[in-house]
């Protein structure tokens, strides 16, 4: 038998990063037609799945079904979520302009590339929020319908047109216990003050203002014109417990600049650089929680196992882990998590674990089945 001190990290699996997927207790049954191709012709695969919460895709019902997760998030202290922005920006996309009269056209690469780094260099480090503290800062999408021009839904992954996508190996849809929503708004979502501070659009002005700083003494911004291009939401759920794994709020700006080169190279005289760039800020969420890897073991009697579960903490907080068996006539359970058969019997037996973080308690169980039988395990 391994050395139980040596193995405790692999059983506990405390700082795993994986969320608890528990299956809700109230269910309901879910049959969802997609779309699909096959060479040239198309039709309907349907499939039978458990959804916590049935959605049909209307731009109505995600909205209202987006609102209240977010809400619920927002809302609780055992749910947080770490964020980050991505920025990036499509070289096919650049257009510098001032490489006629003789103009050295490296120089304007400078003032394009100074620009790109001050974009890059705005959007701010990594964040992560903590359990036990209700985050201000967590996105609520309360957003009315006439602010989205288009919405995609989709059961398992989608791709871009809202395609199901299969696994090429198996013809399995790819990601079935996740809904994929995604939310285009119009042009007039840029002027409503809960989606600039959905995307903190303000952020434009400070750009423009820290790219005209960064340019000097090199050269001076005659106009900085940043308009938003286009706003979506994209978001992950997983539909067996009506949990959001991530949402991104994706902004696209197309920037215009006219740049008047100073000192010695006022020759050059002004120049026109315009571009887009794309930010993405990323919300991954987080549950507190513990769950076991296994739904149930068989053991026989006189054998032991060990129950392998995952729970969501942070690292620096106190915590407790214990284990409860329902009947340990049948089987027993000890503090590291494993299981021994004392005899077999018909009637299964529940083990309970439970962490007790917070001041709360999360509890999840496993079936153990104490046998004989030689096929069992």
């Amino acid at each position: 038998m391994a050395d139980k001190k040596k193995s405790k990290k692999y059983q506990y699996l405390i700082f795993a990063l994986c969320s608890l997927l528990a299956v809700a207790v109230c269910m309901a049954v879910l049959v969802v037609t997609v779309r699909t191709v096959e060479g040239e012709s198309s039709g309907t695969v349907e499939y039978e799945t458990l959804s916590k919460t049935e959605i049909k895709g209307e731009t109505d019902e995600l909205l209202a079904y987006l609102k209240a997760l977010t809400q619920k998030s927002a809302k609780n202290r055992f749910i947080k979520a770490d964020t980050y922005t991505d920025v990036s920006v499509d070289d096919n996309l650049i257009s510098v302009y001032g490489d006629d009269n003789g103009t050295d056209k490296s120089l304007l690469i400078y003032a394009k590339n100074k620009m790109l780094g001050t974009v890059d260099g705005y959007y701010p480090e990594d964040y992560r929020g903590v359990f036990g503290t209700v985050q201000a800062d967590m996105p609520v999408i309360d957003l009315p319908a006439s602010l989205v021009a288009e919405s995609r839904f989709s059961v398992g992954e989608a791709d871009g047109d809202g395609n199901p996508v299969y696994n090429t190996d198996t013809g399995e849809l790819i990601d079935p216990d996740y809904y994929f929503i995604t939310l285009y708004l119009s042009e007039d979502a840029v002027s409503d003050n809960t989606v600039a501070t959905l995307f903190s659009l303000d952020e434009k002005q400070t750009v423009a203002e820290k790219i005209k700083a960064d340019l000097e003494p090199d050269c001076s911004v005659e106009s900085n014109d940043i308009k938003v291009k286009e706003l979506k939401i994209f978001a992950k759920v997983n539909r067996l417990t009506d949990e959001i794994l991530y949402i991104n709020f994706e902004k696209t700006y197309s920037i215009e600049t006219f740049i008047a080169f100073e000192n010695e190279l006022q020759i050059l005289g002004v120049k026109k650089i315009d571009f887009e760039y794309k930010a993405v800020k990323r919300f991954e969420y987080k549950y507190a929680g513990i769950g076991f890897a296994q739904a149930s073991v068989a053991v026989a009697p006189g054998d032991e196992t060990a129950l392998t579960v995952a729970a969501v903490i942070e690292d620096d907080s106190e915590y407790t882990v214990t284990f409860a068996s329902s009947d340990e006539a049948v089987a027993t359970v000890d503090e590291m998590g494993y299981v021994k058969g004392i005899k077999a019997s018909d009637t299964p037996v529940t083990v309970t674990v439970t962490l007790e973080y917070l001041g709360e308690k999360f509890t999840d169980e496993c079936t153990v089945i104490v046998s004989d039988d030689e096929n069992n395990g």
